[in-house]
């Protein structure tokens, strides 16, 4: 049995024909419908001249998602981390990874289901509110 590579297993190919929208047949027909020659014709027509760019942005190739994640943490690694004296009765503490993955970095607490901001809020607050009841029931037992 032979190993494969990380990049082997992410498999980009399948993932961009899933992925990446409608191929040529079905964006014709699209054009056609909202009768615009090609997609250059169609931007042309839906995006105001002022903004829209002359050239093509220049993005690279894309990687897969640790790649992704390597390039943005060498980026993050150059930012100056500088002391915060916001609420400044906030001591470091080790959060257990549980928490931290379930809680914090849930993505459930903090995006709206619906078009209003307040559950951005609302999920923020849920999220504070379950860890303090975690915090208080783990130093009762």
């Amino acid at each position: 049995m032979t190993k494969q590579t990380l990049t082997q297993l992410e498999q980009h190919e399948l993932f961009l024909t899933r992925h990446i929208g409608p191929n040529a047949e079905q964006q014709q027909d699209m054009l056609n419908f909202v009768g615009a020659e090609s997609l250059d014709d169609l931007t042309a027509q839906t995006v105001p001249g002022k903004i829209l760019l002359p050239q093509d942005l220049t993005i690279g190739d894309s990687c897969g998602e640790a790649e992704g994640i390597a390039y943005i943490r060498n980026i993050a690694d150059q930012n100056k981390v500088f002391k915060s004296y916001i609420g400044m009765g906030y001591y470091g503490v080790q959060v257990p990874n549980v928490i931290l993955r379930n809680v914090f970095e849930n993505p459930g607490w903090y995006t709206a289901y619906t078009p209003y901001q307040p559950e951005i809020a609302q999920g923020r607050l849920e999220a504070i509110l379950n860890f303090q009841q975690v915090s208080m029931d783990s130093n009762r037992s």
